[in-house]
């Protein structure tokens, strides 16, 4: 089973998951991203990545995305979370609905109302599912 199969909650709107996924693209190079499950679910096609057709890998169109071989990073605002990458706390996501912080960071504590999941799976090299529950009627 996909890591993220069966997370219906973010079309519905009460949670807004982050998907960190770590892999190798098609070139063999290392790359991550943290990605907006909610906004990815709306711009592809994910019966592909379910089905086992397609793995979902990091574009440079995610949240925040890092191509390790290449030294490569860009970050991008999505319509759910605000990218805050200029902290003194490292990489932050900021949920647009309830204003509420997101804090990546493994070793700190991620942030009101999130819970930071590791996944256990053959597919990637490492998986993290932060899911943010949003207080705020959207």
């Amino acid at each position: 089973m996909h890591p993220v199969q069966g997370r219906s909650a973010p079309r519905r709107g009460q949670i807004k998951s982050i998907i960190f996924i770590r892999d190798r693209n098609s070139r063999g190079q290392e790359v991550s991203a943290y990605i907006d499950y909610a906004h990815r679910l709306k711009t592809d096609e994910f019966e592909v990545y379910f089905n086992g057709k397609k793995k979902l890998l990091p574009k440079h169109t995610d949240l925040s995305f890092y191509n390790w071989d290449r030294n490569i990073s860009t970050s991008n605002s999505s319509p759910n979370y605000q990218v805050i990458a200029e902290n003194a706390c490292g990489l932050l996501f900021k949920n647009k609905c309830d204003r509420k912080i997101i804090n990546v960071d493994p070793k700190a504590y991620p942030g009101d109302n999130t819970t930071r999941t590791p996944v256990e799976t053959d597919l990637y090299l490492q998986v993290v599912i932060y899911d943010h529950v949003l207080r705020r009627k959207i």
